[in-house]
């Protein structure tokens, strides 16, 4: 729906055609008509997927690092990270280490001053995905909250360094299973 609603920024009415034949069917159809635009789509019947119990209640470890300087050392580590290649990121007093590569091709390494409470951790992202996360969220300090490093890790907003997160927006952000 939001793919429509972008492509329909005439400013006009937008009207709805529904596909009564298939009314109650599991895959039935509807319309959108603005203008001259014209878009289809099927309608998916059943529950959407329980996602707000993947996002941590209880983080053990959490971490607040410099929003602008994270993005830009993901940048530059993951200039030498191949496709589906992740970016690896521990977690330890007072720094975030980045690293990427392989022992075979190029490496590259990155130290961010970071806050982190609970204890060390390790663990990967898809740089991609990372990036995206991290060029949506629009405070100076970002919060990562883990369980451990297998499980989802949530990113949120943070005015400062020692401020309140802003939970207006959270990122849930899966890590890459990689060798140690």
């Amino acid at each position: 729906l939001g793919d429509v609603a972008k492509s329909m920024t005439s400013g006009g009415s937008v009207e709805l055609a529904f596909d009564t034949e298939a009314a109650g069917a599991a895959n039935s159809l509807i319309g959108f008509v603005s203008g001259s635009k014209r878009t289809t789509s099927t309608l998916m019947d059943g529950d959407y997927p329980p996602v707000r119990r993947l996002f941590p209640d209880d983080a053990q470890i959490q971490a607040v690092v410099d929003r602008h300087e994270l993005v830009e050392a993901v940048k530059r580590v993951s200039l030498v990270a191949e496709q589906r290649t992740s970016v690896r990121l521990g977690f330890e007093d007072g720094q975030v280490n980045l690293e990427a590569g392989t022992d075979d091709n190029a490496q590259a390494s990155e130290v961010v001053a970071a806050t982190v409470e609970g204890g060390s951790l390790t663990t990967a992202f898809n740089p991609r995905f990372l990036e995206g996360g991290l060029g949506v969220i629009d405070t100076s300090h970002v919060r990562f909250s883990f369980i451990d490093a297998a499980k989802p890790a949530v990113i949120t907003g943070q005015k400062d360094e020692s401020g309140n997160q802003d939970d207006s927006f959270k990122y849930l952000i899966m890590p890459i299973r990689f060798g140690i």
